[in-house]
């Protein structure tokens, strides 16, 4: 590891011109569940990524099926309440 001094001036150049991460897939589609209410099929997956969505659909509190060994995901918008 190598550590070297930087001004407080050239990080913030460098913040400026390294813009953040971008907006992950995951919650591209997340997104697109939630506003529709409709199941969408995610195919060709790896495994990592099947991971990946799963992890990202459970925290954001929607219903998944992961079916590691054929690379898909089957995503639904959450239960409706039935309480009134």
């Amino acid at each position: 590891m190598k550590i070297s001094k930087k001004t407080p001036a050239e990080v913030e150049k460098e913040f400026a011109e390294n813009p953040a991460r971008p907006k992950s897939v995951w919650a591209a589609v997340i997104e697109r569940v939630k506003k529709s209410h409709e199941a969408v099929e995610v195919t060709d997956l790896s495994k990592g990524s099947v991971a990946g969505g799963a992890r990202a659909c459970k925290e954001a509190g929607l219903r998944f099926r992961a079916f590691y060994g054929e690379g898909r995901l089957l995503i639904l918008p959450a239960e409706k309440s039935g309480k009134a």
